[in-house]
């Protein structure tokens, strides 16, 4: 977590003191950043570039039109929303993506660390002895970041 806050100082640093500062970008950089680095040892490297990772920006839109989308009559969806549905699903196709890759990355290159990634792809139900499907931990990584992000 201190590594992520101090990636977040050092890019105010850089930019100076007469550049405007966007908290809510940051924020959404720092929550999301922490998260995947703590839960998954995952880094978006937000602080890095000034677009933000691809997983960020399609959760971005997913939120946004799901807001939307549940506050419209459901003929308003229908009739105009069918742009924006299809953003949707390659949005939630993007997080989908990433998420898998995180998963691939790590049986690949398996690491000895007590993280929620690792307890996902390795832990043996006690009752059934089974672990979880990808699918499952694909939407469970997904729904921590957004979640995570949400309440940090």
């Amino acid at each position: 977590m201190k590594d992520i806050a101090f990636q977040l100082v050092l890019k105010w640093a850089r930019e100076g003191e007469d550049k405007d500062i966007l908290l809510t970008d940051d924020f959404t950089r720092l929550t999301l950043d922490t998260i995947a680095l703590c839960a998954m040892d995952f880094r978006f490297n937000s602080f890095y570039t000034e677009a933000m990772h691809p997983f960020v920006e399609a959760m971005n839109r997913y939120l946004g039109y799901s807001g939307k989308k549940a506050n419209r009559p459901a003929i308003v969806n229908k009739v105009f929303g069918s742009a924006e549905e299809q953003q949707y699903k390659e949005d939630q196709a993007t997080m989908d993506r990433v998420a898998k890759q995180v998963i691939d990355r790590r049986r690949a290159n398996s690491v000895d660390k007590q993280d929620l990634l690792n307890t996902m792809l390795y832990k043996e139900d006690p009752k059934t002895g089974a672990r979880m499907r990808d699918e499952l931990i694909t939407t469970n990584m997904i729904t921590f970041l957004i979640a995570g992000h949400e309440t940090t």
